[in-house]
């Protein structure tokens, strides 16, 4: 009997052992396999810090090239021998100065001649007018139909002659003005391929050539999306377009986008926008290359370390502590700022930015917030 109940008692120990092993395994697959937990005194601690909104210029960056707004060769629209060459290359001239002049000799003679028929057909205007007046006032009792008809028809042959008169007198007014070569806007002249004596022609190519300079236009070229993004909205009157020239120095004058191309370019996606400058003091030469920064101020932005913004095909997340409860939330991206993200600023008190490497299983989980700060602020 004594044996028996050793046997017995042998067993239920084995068995409460057993029972012990068990639940210890149990746990350790349970926390293995499970969110973690903790007590109030065991809560995982996570340095953050308090977002604090500020006011930041983003700059986004192109290439550019300068093209000249107005750029055109200057030939005569009439041939002769240039008589005088009154500018040089090089220099600055004003719209209707006069850069050359071609032999003017048989333009005036062409003007006296025509002015002098002008004369004549007026007096042949004025004779048949008054012959035709006499003739209807007379009327056919002193003159017959015939002659009154006769009298009317030289009246408006006359009168066809006159204006004829008067249109070749503008003309050869027109020949005479043409025998000056002007400038035909404010610009800066070229090489001058002239020489006095020269004949030249409208034919002619490569006399001289004239290029504005003030102002003067910047292209570059943006793509689809950043089109969209920059340029495609009421905010785009907020730019401000900067330049930074071939040597380094910054452009002291800022540009107004002008237009956008009509299309996109499909072999890059890309919109072609053209944006005018002054240029004074001529630092702007056609054909040189730019780096064009667009420049947006933004009001109220959020910045945040890149590594520590999650990009994903449906959004852009980041973690945040809201009332101690580790969150991931969806925000919106400005733009790029000393290699950190500005993000619109919808946080709200109590709410804090981990500084340090998040563990995903504490999502949804109360921590603590450890050297707690306040973000400072972009220099």
């Amino acid at each position: 009997m004594q044996e028996n109940k050793k046997v017995i008692l042998g067993r239920v120990l084995a068995i409460f052992v057993l029972i012990l092993l068990l639940n210890a395994g149990y746990r350790a697959y349970h926390n293995m396999h499970s969110p973690y937990t903790a007590t109030v005194a065991e809560l995982p601690e996570i340095a953050a810090i308090r977002p604090i909104g500020q006011n930041i210029a983003i700059s986004y960056s192109y290439i550019g090239k300068v093209e000249a707004i107005n750029m055109t060769q200057i030939v005569p629209y009439i041939s002769g021998y240039v008589a005088q060459i009154a500018a040089k290359g090089g220099t600055e001239v004003k719209k209707g100065d006069v850069l050359a002049v071609v032999k003017q000799d048989e333009y005036i003679a062409a003007l006296a001649s025509a002015a002098a028929e002008l004369y004549a057909a007026h007096a042949d205007y004025v004779n048949a007018q008054k012959q035709y007046e006499r003739m209807q006032k007379a009327g056919e009792k002193a003159v017959s139909k015939a002659q009154i008809d006769a009298a009317e028809a030289a009246y408006l042959s006359a009168k066809g002659n006159l204006e004829k008169a008067k249109a070749q007198q503008t003309v050869a007014q027109t020949n005479l003005d043409y025998t000056y070569l002007k400038a035909p806007f404010d610009g800066v002249l070229g090489n001058i391929a002239l020489s006095l004596g020269e004949y030249i022609s409208p034919e002619s190519r490569n006399l001289m050539q004239l290029v504005q300079y003030d102002p003067i236009r910047v292209v570059f070229s943006v793509s689809d999306k950043e089109y969209l993004k920059h340029l495609y909205t009421p905010e785009n009157s907020a730019l401000q377009i900067r330049l930074r020239l071939a040597n380094g120095e910054m452009y002291d004058k800022t540009g107004n986008i002008e237009y956008a191309a009509n299309a996109v370019d499909t072999n890059t996606d890309s919109v072609a926008i053209y944006a005018e400058f002054a240029n004074p003091e001529n630092k702007l030469m056609p054909n040189a290359y730019v780096e064009v920064f667009l420049e947006r101020t933004f009001d109220n932005v959020v910045l945040m370390p890149k590594e520590d913004v999650t990009m994903h095909p449906d959004g852009d997340y980041i973690y945040v502590i809201d009332g101690g409860i580790l969150e991931q939330r969806k925000v919106k991206v400005l733009g790029e700022y000393n290699n950190q993200y500005a993000l619109e600023n919808d946080f709200h008190a109590g709410e804090y930015l981990p500084t340090e490497k998040v563990d995903t299983r504490l999502l949804g989980q109360k921590v603590i917030i450890k050297n707690q700060q306040t973000q400072t602020t972009a220099e």
